[in-house]
């Protein structure tokens, strides 16, 4: 049996869907998607992006990818004064926060992820959700 795949078209269909999103809330997002073994397959940082926002998309796709679940269903609630919940201790870090999404096919198997930056982690979680709608694995 082989493993579903995200090819480019079917990532760029995901990245454009994310971006009509980052337009309707005023956004400039970076989206990264990357297959199941975690390889990059697509990357777009949007005009004005914030430049950190491009390891941190990568990372929460990375991060959904190893977990297999939306990267803000893995962290504690937040609390002021202390650190963000994060592995970065970890080979290429993980982040625990809104804006990663798994992408599974139709039998629930795990194809890759996409992974936003540039809003709050609420706005990054709707963005990524948004993109995957869009996702069709091969």
């Amino acid at each position: 049996m082989s493993q579903p795949t995200i090819t480019l078209q079917a990532a760029r269909r995901i990245i454009a869907n994310g971006q009509l999103r980052a337009d309707e809330l005023g956004l400039r997002a970076v989206f990264a998607v990357l297959d199941g073994g975690a390889n990059m397959v697509a990357f777009e940082r949007m005009d004005g992006a914030w430049l950190a926002s491009n390891d941190l998309a990568i990372t929460k796709a990375r991060t959904s990818v190893m977990f297999e679940a939306p990267s803000e269903a893995l962290n504690a609630p937040l609390t002021l004064d202390q650190p963000v919940p994060h592995f970065d201790h970890t080979n290429g870090g993980l982040l625990l926060m809104g804006g990663g999404a798994p992408i599974f096919d139709e039998d629930g198997h795990l194809g890759g992820a996409v992974g936003v930056s540039g809003g709050t982690p609420e706005q990054d979680a709707d963005m990524a959700r948004v993109a995957t709608s869009a996702a069709g694995l091969s």
